[in-house]
């Protein structure tokens, strides 16, 4: 059974969740934590405690799973016309593109399907600088912690939301799950038992907290911490003339976090007009007394603290919100089939390249495997032989009643059927090799989707149409032709007189397009 690491790349703690996958399921191996130093960058005080973790045997796992650390992987909500991966892939780029403020060569992206239907597709579309992650898959080579897979924190939560059940809130309501870091707040927005339709990080957490308190006292921040761990508190739990002051410096400082959850909420509720029934909270500073009791008033919203799976209590533990991010993680490693989420930055030149030793290692399995499909192929080209020629003789009989009920004659030859169906005494020569209705089909299907023109008449004939287009530039006309000159049988555009509305709004103009196809032309006769 596969072994996989849930590994929480916190600023204040790591946390690392071991899970093993089982024919039912998952069971929780170990929860292990290790602090980080408090000083230098963050990178490199996340690379000062990976040692720790890996002296409790954390990494002895088949697949490592992490969220990039920080804010600086953003997540952009991209709206296709079209839910087919095949298209989206093709298009995706130039649409990111646009809304990056760098060149897409410096960008890793990749996306997630929020929500899809006939109508196109939701994206939650992730990108991070190339140097920024090459950086962090560096660094955890380093301790052998290489990752298979690299998301977005937000985004992590799709297989703990899937989780929980669809009673949670109701029927059209959507659930907030808050993670309230040491410096770094990261929101996942959903239906229960669904996917993530929103997420975001921003920064913010128990960091900013730890330093008004310092601030407010006059004291050291490691002081501030422990205070703020052991005392702290807001609302109700406020208890005694200190904490009143503490409290206050807290909501003054949580200020910046509801400048940010707000609009995040009402930007979801806005797009999908689905309401936010519920707010979960996890991450360390979810353990300060009171906090629930205070966002539901702020927010208008019911909030609660998020319960870990049944699954995991066991190992983690019943109040554990800091571990929510590790378990989410684990759960993401172990997914499959229509809830496992695609989003994964390891792409092109940052993918997992450890999956070559996995084939090394299986390599006579893979004989075996490869031995059987030979002998299946073998068989199955024996069988499909024989359904061929059975089908080929169904074809020629095919072609003998055809020709013979046209021609008179019985041809089974299918390149000598054409031709004598083609020639000028053949019956089928008076059939018509185009209609008014292939033309209006060609002349739609050419005009691009992006100019925003209207055709009030259109005339067909068989060697003439004429339109009447309404547009918003006189450009237009002449985007139009270059458009119609792609079909190879519209030839000799006669442009019309360009007239402006009274208000200069629009235009209007007609064309007429001589049709003549170059297969029109008779053969010459030697």
């Amino acid at each position: 059974m596969a072994r996989i690491l849930g590994l929480d790349l916190g600023t204040h703690t790591l946390k690392a969740v071991l899970l093993e996958t089982t024919l039912r399921g998952y069971a929780v191996k170990s929860y292990l934590t290790a602090p980080v130093p408090a000083d230098g960058e963050r990178l490199d005080r996340i690379k000062g405690a990976l040692p720790a973790l890996m002296a409790q045997g954390a990494f002895a796992a088949d697949t490592i799973v992490v969220s990039l650390p920080g804010v600086s992987s953003a997540i952009h909500p991209i709206t296709l016309p079209f839910s087919d991966p095949k298209k989206i892939e093709s298009t995706l780029a130039f649409e990111v593109e646009g809304q990056l403020p760098f060149d897409l060569d410096e960008a890793v992206f990749d996306y997630q399907v929020a929500a899809s239907d006939d109508k196109g597709a939701q994206l939650l579309v992730g990108v991070v600088r190339k140097d920024e992650l090459g950086v962090l898959l560096e660094a955890l080579k380093e301790v052998k912690a290489d990752p298979r897979i690299v998301t977005h924190s937000g985004l992590s939560y799709q297989n703990l939301l899937a989780t929980m059940p669809t009673t949670l809130v109701a029927d059209d309501a959507a659930v907030a799950i808050v993670d309230l870091g040491h410096e770094r707040v990261s929101v996942a927005i959903g239906r229960p038992g669904g996917a993530v339709e929103h997420a975001r990080s921003f920064a913010g957490g128990g960091w900013a907290l730890t330093k008004a308190l310092s601030n407010e006292f006059k004291i050291p921040l490691a002081d501030a911490a422990t205070w703020k761990e052991t005392h702290g508190a807001l609302g109700s739990d406020v208890v005694g003339p200190d904490a009143e002051r503490a409290a206050g410096a807290f909501l003054r400082t949580f200020q910046g976090v509801l400048r940010e959850l707000r609009p995040t909420l009402k930007s979801y509720t806005a797009r999908t007009r689905r309401p936010i029934g519920l707010v979960l909270l996890c991450g360390g500073t979810a353990k300060l007394r009171g906090l629930p009791e205070q966002l539901a008033t702020d927010l208008g919203l019911p909030t609660r603290v998020l319960e870990l799976p049944s699954e995991t209590r066991e190992v983690v533990g019943i109040e554990k919100p800091e571990a929510a991010q590790a378990v989410a993680l684990a759960l993401r490693g172990q997914a499959s089939g229509a809830k496992a989420p695609r989003f994964n930055l390891r792409r092109g030149e940052f993918s997992f390249k450890s999956d070559l030793d996995f084939v090394r290692e299986k390599v006579g399995q893979l004989v075996a495997f490869a031995a059987v499909l030979f002998v299946l192929m073998v068989s199955g080209g024996i069988v499909r032989n024989a359904v061929l020629e059975r089908r080929e003789k169904q074809i020629d009989a095919l072609f003998c009643d055809v020709t013979k009920a046209i021609l008179g004659k019985c041809e089974k030859d299918p390149n000598m059927a054409r031709n004598l169906l083609k020639g000028q005494e053949s019956p089928a020569a008076v059939i018509p090799k185009r209609s008014a209705v292939t033309l209006l089909a060609e002349l739609t299907s050419r005009i691009p989707a992006d100019m925003k023109i209207t055709t009030d008449m259109i005339m067909i004939d068989t060697d003439r149409v004429s339109v009447r287009v309404e547009g918003t530039q006189s450009k237009d006309q002449e985007d139009l032709i270059a458009a119609l000159k792609s079909y190879k049988c519209f030839h000799d555009f006669k442009e019309g007189k360009i007239e402006k509305s009274k208000d200069g709004a629009h235009v209007t103009f007609k064309l007429d397009i001589q049709v003549e196809c170059p297969d029109d032309v008779p053969a010459p006769q030697g």
